[in-house]
């Protein structure tokens, strides 16, 4: 006679690697702060490495969810909000320390609320949300983590990484792109909008 055994779910290791994302956020900010305050070849190293660590458990939690057969919608949800956490967070302390103009979190922050409002509004507003993706939001993602990583140094070291003219090149052509992006988003609903309409 077969004994029945309950069933063990394996260890879910990509939402343990989406969560380092946000056990590193505070951690990143004060090697960050410590830099300001007095700058070293070592704590500008640290903040490269957290980075890259951050930047390490955003890029490998989806294909070990996948590779586990644990990938899901919640995974999916699960890891942009580790991402937009990082991401304002971080900005935000950069803000409060005048290295970031404040313009730069706030557009961050609206092309979020615009990705996450027309993901429910495409899902026909069920309640378990599906995050819909476009190729220029996913190329934003990487721009804003890359933006975020160079500022994150250049305060690190007291604002002496970049000269004005490439740090106001940067904000620029960082704030066009995120501009940019929601101007596409929006095309991007609208069709889908009208194919839904017309599927009907």
């Amino acid at each position: 006679m077969a004994i029945p055994f309950p069933v063990r779910r394996p260890l879910n290791l990509a939402h343990l690697l989406t969560s380092v994302r946000l056990v590193l956020t505070p951690v990143f900010l004060l090697v960050i702060e410590a830099g300001q305050h007095q700058p070293t070849l070592l704590k500008a190293l640290a903040v490269v490495v957290l980075f890259l660590m951050i930047c390490a458990s955003d890029y490998y939690d989806g294909p070990v969810a996948r590779a586990l057969g644990v990938d899901s919608d919640l995974g999916k949800v699960l890891d942009n909000l580790a991402d937009i956490t990082f991401l304002l967070v971080t900005l935000t302390y950069l803000v409060w320390a005048n290295v970031v103009p404040w313009w730069i979190p706030a557009a961050i922050a609206l092309a979020f609320s615009q990705y996450t409002v027309d993901s429910w509004l495409l899902a026909g507003r069920r309640t378990d949300l599906i995050l819909v993706s476009n190729p220029i939001g996913h190329w934003a993602g990487i721009l804003n983590y890359i933006g975020t990583g160079v500022m994150a140094l250049h305060a690190g070291l007291q604002q002496q990484l970049l000269p004005a003219l490439v740090f106001y090149g940067l904000m620029s052509s960082w704030l066009a792109y995120l501009l940019l992006a929601m101007a596409m988003r929006l095309r991007f609903f609208l069709y889908a909008r009208r194919v839904q309409r017309n599927a009907v």
